[in-house]
């Protein structure tokens, strides 16, 4: 019998050099949506759940909060409808190193998806953004692709907490919006989106008073003496320093005789009071504002 020919040992393949830049941590996220097949998009995945190799069977789900903050970043990474809200609740917690880019991965594998119906793991990058009033991340994901309509209930809170400008159109909708707090929302956010105050005037005699209070102070921060007398009102039944602070951009005389009054009815708001008396530059309010630290009770 012939000797069999001699195998061919192939060498170990080399190793990926690192990407330069990127942590450990970060090279383990999946690669970005738009470098993969979209038809493959394994939505099904289960990051903190794996399938037995043997039998094919989905094993036991382990609890976020006993994984390591490495293994809870991959997870969150390639989320999918069962675990993507445990584990955005320990991201939050726990705020990891890297989240922001192991959201950023998340966010990329639903791009496309969710045009007429938000999915839950895009709600939950954004539910973190707003949380955690991470701007930068939500710049990033603003600069990927526009974002559908129907994300505006979750899109407008977190740039209002942000900071961050938005397209008028997603303000303006937001404006309109049949849930109040996506309303009061969008008249946060409308000043960083340059939206002209004229259209925050109907906000005022919105049904929902939270609504009609942020309006008054954002219009007011405007110098728009049309919330005068709203902001006025809403001070004297519940002081706040931002509405305070707004009234010193539409003061006249009866303004400064109207927070002598508040800083009288509302004691624990009477130092707030007086620092806005000195904001404002006028003679009267000097006066009323001496009075207030003359005869502080």
């Amino acid at each position: 019998m012939s000797a069999s020919p001699p195998r061919t040992v192939l060498p170990p393949a080399e190793p990926r050099s690192a990407a330069p830049g990127k942590t450990a941590r970060e090279r383990r996220l999946p690669e970005p949506a738009r470098n993969s097949d979209p038809g493959q998009l394994d939505l099904f995945d289960q990051p903190v759940g794996d399938m037995n190799a043997a039998t094919g069977a989905l094993q036991p789900a382990i609890d976020p909060a006993a994984v390591s903050d490495e293994d809870l970043l991959l997870g969150f990474a390639r989320a999918s409808l069962g675990s993507v809200e445990p584990l955005a609740r320990e991201i939050l917690r726990r705020r990891p190193e890297g989240w922001t880019a192991a959201a950023a991965a998340l966010w990329e594998r639903f791009l496309g998806f969710g045009t007429s119906v938000p999915m839950p793991e895009q709600v939950a990058v954004l539910d973190l953004v707003r949380r955690t009033a991470a701007a930068p991340l939500l710049l990033q994901l603003l600069r990927r692709a526009p974002m559908a309509d129907c994300l505006d209930p979750y899109l407008l809170p977190a740039a209002a907490t942000c900071g961050v400008s938005l397209p008028q159109a997603t303000v303006l909708r937001g404006l309109a919006h049949p849930q109040s707090d996506i309303r009061t929302a969008a008249v946060r956010g409308a000043p960083a989106s340059r939206i002209p105050v004229d259209r925050l005037h109907p906000l005022l005699s919105d049904p929902v008073r939270d609504v009609r209070r942020t309006a008054a102070t954002v219009i007011a921060e405007a110098g728009d003496a049309v919330a005068r007398e709203p902001l006025l009102l809403e001070m004297r039944l519940q002081p706040d320093r931002r509405g305070l602070e707004a009234l010193s951009s539409v003061a006249n005389e009866d303004v400064v005789i109207r927070l002598g009054q508040i800083a009288r009815q509302h004691q624990a708001w009477r130092g707030i009071i007086v620092d806005v008396l000195h904001m404002i530059d006028d003679q009267k309010a000097e006066t009323v504002a001496a009075g207030l630290e003359k005869d502080p009770g």
